[in-house]
């Protein structure tokens, strides 16, 4: 009978931690925002980037995934263009992509975090 409530506590606090880490969804007017933002950033971050390499937003967007995932988005963007181009990033360029990169997540971040208090 320990046994079955030791599971039981642990599959309870399973669900707890589970219901937790949700986010919550934003409002439509929320999800408005959220959508005109992330374009915003989008754009921000394809231009930044397109200066550093000397290159085409489109080149950019090519390395870019299509919607959220969990990957290194500056290391895809730079190993796409090198691809694309045939030429090797410097350090710099490629710090600088990375640096992009990091602006781009947190922004997106407080973009998600006013769409849910909207």
């Amino acid at each position: 009978m320990g046994a079955w409530r030791a599971g039981l506590a642990a599959a309870l606090l399973c669900v707890a931690a589970a219901g937790q880490a949700a986010d919550p969804l934003p409002s439509p007017a929320g999800a408005a925002h959220l959508k005109a933002e992330r374009a915003r950033i989008e754009r921000a971050f394809v231009d930044e980037v397109s200066a550093v390499a000397g290159v085409s937003g489109s080149q950019v967007r090519r390395g870019m995934p299509n919607g959220p995932r969990i990957t290194d988005t500056g290391r895809r963007v730079i190993e796409s263009l090198e691809h694309q181009t045939g030429r090797t990033l410097s350090d710099d360029q490629r710090a600088a992509i990375q640096a992009a990169d990091a602006r781009r997540e947190a922004a997106l971040a407080r973009a998600r975090a006013e769409a849910a208090r909207r």
